[in-house]
């Protein structure tokens, strides 16, 4: 039994022969708190027996494997998560591979190792990790895609599901051969979502593929496919192949220092690694986890939801990026909870799920890399639900959130639903497949808690790359009273067919300040509100889209935006897309801004009636606008520094630093 004396401090062991007491081994035979799971037991006993001071659990160097979530309950209250000594320690869902030989599979030179536990049907996994990377799965074509001949359901509803299609006839020869076909994943993407399924069957007669889980959205005749996880396409560098029937593991080297010898292996076991779950009259308070490592979690997910959001059967995809999935940590009632210089890698969904019932939680200082989908979900309770559900003041600042949605494309970097007084501020978002912070969850102009949030000085960047459409840089959501949008640099935005967008005020965004915001080189507008009410949009720079610089979708009779102060810097493209109602009819106010096309003549809009500026003034529009080159230092570079003579300040432009954007030096 532990002393009252050395119960501030425990210290456990990645071994499991720590001694709660000590530092060290010191102990033959181990103690009461020799790994994860019996320190969070003694805390929950000591907690029981009345002694209610600060505790520290201090971790020995090493790896934590878990097969199972940890779970922290109101009783972990005030207590402090923290490395002792020098060395990593990594919090882990998987478990290392070992054993690997030399080998061939399928006359490709390979590594392989014999895990018992696949080939008896109690272990398999969808990811693996070498050398801290995610091994890549085979994909048939290679390149390219194969397209669906037809397909069960091909309406054109956005929400008409199918649960299977018909090949090609040239490519279900090729289908009918393959080896384990029932291991094979279907992926297509359309719209702005990313379906995957396993296969449950295929006719060889009629070439008819029938899916485990149904589409999400409509697939029509033409819609392209792959083949992902077949076994004749093992063999690139970096392709791992899991023959299940055999139990045999295979993984072709990425280089010659990869050997058998050297490689280090890790495939997933657990989908969660911590779990925080408090209760609405009993929160979990006071926990900090810093300077720590979470790594492996299983990336397997199917969205278990209708289309009306109620529990159902299992479709390839969420409606919107993949917004109901958990994540590798996850906070359910937890009040000042904090992880502060931490590292997510090599996980399979979200790192982070801010769920109800939360507040003043605080995410910082960590980096999130590698990531199955996004990096931080946060979703409280929604307009209307009971009050101990909201979830508000929740910060991650100055964390690096990079290389995520490499398994779930339309992941964000951060995804805000349902939550109020959030801080989403001065983080780098980059490259990933969708949108970089993503904030509200109401579609039109229906009651929402979600209001009074900022997303300010974030480095937004490298987005979209050409997989999916109708993505933002930031992406707003319905109605947001209270919300601003400010010093963010946003740039290098690439959608597949629509919608590259820096800044997207989205279905029935309102009452929502954008200003101070640097956006560039963005496949679509640099701007685009869908349709929406008295939005600010002042004091930005807009530059050099491939469309037009600005765009809004929908008219509606009321006013949309206010548009002032702004620079718009085109490189040929008109400054504002046409759209369904008359511009001097005064849905949007915009005046006071300056506009310059680098190729010639500045023309104003796509709408015959608004051809120039000067017509836009005449109209009544534009008043105090002005076209002139602002001068910006290097533009093309990214260097959008004004000279002290621009003639930006004529029409009250206030310029701002944008370096400093990003995670701060701490």
């Amino acid at each position: 039994m532990i002393s009252y004396r050395d119960c501030n401090t425990l210290f456990v062991s990645p071994t499991g022969t720590g001694n709660g007491k000590y530092p060290d081994d010191r102990i033959p035979g181990g103690g009461p708190c020799g790994s994860l799971t019996q320190v969070l037991d003694l805390i929950d006993m000591m907690r029981g027996g009345g002694m209610l001071q600060p505790i520290t659990v201090r971790l020995h160097a090493g790896n934590y494997c878990l097969s199972s979530p940890l779970t922290l309950r109101p009783t972990m209250s005030n207590v402090t998560f923290e490395p002792f000594g020098d060395g990593d320690v990594c919090i882990s869902g998987g478990r290392p591979v070992t054993g690997f030989e030399k080998t061939t599979y399928r006359g490709v030179s390979c590594l392989g190792a014999f895990l018992p536990e696949v080939r008896d049907g109690k272990w398999t996994f969808t990811d693996l990790w070498v050398n801290g990377l995610h091994a890549e799965k085979t994909r048939l074509p290679a390149s390219g895609y194969f397209r669906m001949k037809e397909t069960e359901n091909p309406t054109t509803a956005l929400f008409g599901p199918s649960s299977w299609f018909t090949a090609e006839e040239e490519d279900l020869s090729q289908f009918a051969s393959l080896y384990a076909f029932e291991d094979t994943i279907v992926s297509f993407n359309h719209y702005w979502i990313d379906e995957h399924t396993p296969v449950t069957a295929l006719d060889r007669e009629t070439g008819r593929v029938t899916m485990t889980y149904r589409s999400r959205f409509n697939i029509r005749p033409g819609q392209e496919y792959i083949l992902e996880n077949v076994a004749e396409q093992f063999a690139n560098p970096g392709e791992w192949y899991l023959d299940r029937a055999k139990g045999m593991l295979y993984y072709i080297p990425r280089n010659e220092t990869e050997t058998a010898e050297s490689i280090d292996v890790w495939a997933p076991v657990s989908e969660k690694l911590i779990v925080i779950t408090g209760q609405p009259d009993n929160p979990v308070t006071g926990v900090r986890f810093m300077n720590l490592t979470f790594a492996y979690t299983r990336g397997d997910y199917a969205s278990g939801r209708d289309v009306n959001g109620a529990a159902g059967e299992a479709f390839g995809s969420d409606a919107q990026a993949v917004s109901n999935a958990h994540g590798a940590i996850e906070l359910t009632y937890a009040r000042n909870v904090v992880f502060d210089a931490c590292r997510l890698r090599n996980y399979g969904i979200h790192g982070f799920n801010v769920k109800e019932g939360c507040r003043s939680v605080k995410i910082e200082r960590c980096t999130l890399y590698d990531g199955g989908a996004g990096g931080v979900r946060i979703c409280g309770g929604t307009w209307g639900a009971p009050e101990h559900t909201m979830t508000q003041n929740i910060t991650v600042s100055d964390c690096a959130i990079t290389h995520v949605g490499q398994r779930y494309f339309a992941a964000c970097g951060v995804l805000l639903m349902h939550a109020s007084e959030c801080d989403i501020i001065h983080n780098e978002i980059g490259d990933l497949y969708y949108t970089g912070v993503s904030v509200g969850w109401t579609w039109g102009y229906a009651k929402t808690v979600c209001r009074d949030n900022r997303i300010m000085y974030n480095h937004i960047y490298d987005l979209g790359k050409g997989f999916l459409s109708d993505m933002g840089g930031v992406y707003l959501l319905g109605s947001q009273p209270g919300t601003v949008v400010s010093h963010n640099v946003i740039h290098d935005i690439k959608c597949k067919e629509y919608g590259g967008w820096a800044l997207y005020t989205d279905e029935g965004s309102a009452g929502i300040l954008l200003e101070y915001n640097l956006c560039y080189n963005t496949s679509s507008n640099s701007y685009h509100q869908h349709y929406g009410s008295s939005n600010v949009v002042r004091n930005n720079i807009f530059a050099l889209a491939d469309d037009n610089m600005l765009r809004v979708s929908r008219a509606e009779p009321h006013l949309s935006i206010m548009f002032t102060g702004n620079i718009v810097y085109s490189g040929g493209t008109p400054m504002l897309a046409e759209y369904g109602m008359p511009l001097e009819e005064g849905a949007i106010v915009s005046n006071r801004n300056l506009f310059w096309n680098t190729q010639g003549e500045v023309k104003y809009s796509t709408q015959d009636t608004l051809p120039t500026l000067d017509a836009a003034q005449a109209a009544g529009m534009e008043e105090d606008s002005v076209i002139a080159d602002p001068g910006f230092a290097d533009p093309e570079n990214g260097d959008f520094t004004l000279p002290a003579d621009s003639p930006a300040y004529s029409i009250g432009f206030v310029p701002f630093d944008h370096s400093v954007c990003g995670p701060r030096k701490s």
